[in-house]
């Protein structure tokens, strides 16, 4: 840990990803603001993003009152059966939001000394196991396992009976999940691998330092049009 990182310093997975993505992008569409307290160069939701919005809202509804799926995403009820089956204390929605403050203790989502905060689509807890699944509608190709392991150890903080979770990924367009399963012992190792990526961020934070990345997002999907890069 650096003593040095300001208390309000936090981070999330997607704010991770999208600093190791571009450091430049990250910071001028979810760090730096304008007069009117707005990000300087805002990010329009794309059709991908809209549509991925309202199939989370319909499974989230789906398994909170036990009916199936608007007749437009039906192909997915499979999946939504699927947890529903599973045994176990279901978890939905603002249920599955954690957060910890910097010496891993839980705390309230909004609270001033939030460190991290992770998101969960669906959980299902049963003694000492439990079953996280995140609704995914892009390509298993862009998938971060770090994500799916991260959820997991929010899980055992929050949770201190639980021995094992089970984490999923489903590709609901694909038809298909990727799975991991952390046990309890092992998480010291894993948060061990993770702290280099989230030290990086920091560091960046502390110096203010967020140089440009250029990547395959450059040519036409950032929005971040005072950049070099941008259009390349």
């Amino acid at each position: 840990m650096l003593d040095s990182v300001p208390k309000s310093f936090s981070w999330s997975f997607s704010r991770l990803k999208a600093f190791e993505d571009c450091p430049r992008r990250y910071h001028e569409t979810q760090v730096k603001k304008d007069a009117d307290g707005k990000p300087l160069w805002p990010e329009e939701p794309s059709e991908i993003l809209k549509f991925g919005d309202e199939v989370h809202v319909a499974m989230a509804h789906a398994l909170r009152t036990n009916t199936p799926l608007p007749t437009k995403f039906h192909i997915f009820q499979r999946w939504v059966d699927k947890v529903a089956r599973t045994e176990g204390e279901l978890l939905v929605e603002n249920e599955c939001q954690w957060a910890i403050t910097r010496d891993m203790t839980p705390t309230a989502w909004f609270a001033k000394d939030v460190w991290l905060r992770t998101v969960a689509d669906a959980v299902k807890l049963d003694d000492n196991v439990a079953l996280v699944v995140d609704w995914k509608t892009g390509k298993s190709l862009n998938g971060d396992p770090i994500q799916l392991m991260l959820t997991s150890l929010m899980a055992f903080l929050q949770f201190p009976k639980l021995e094992v979770v089970r984490s999923d990924f489903v590709w609901l367009q694909e038809n298909t999940q990727t799975t991991q399963v952390l046990y309890r012992k092992e998480c010291a190792e894993q948060w061990a691998h993770l702290m280099p990526r989230v030290t990086r961020l920091e560091n960046a934070t502390i110096k203010d330092n967020f140089p440009p990345q250029p990547n395959r997002f450059c040519r036409r999907w950032c929005a971040v049009k005072s950049c070099e890069y941008n259009g390349n």
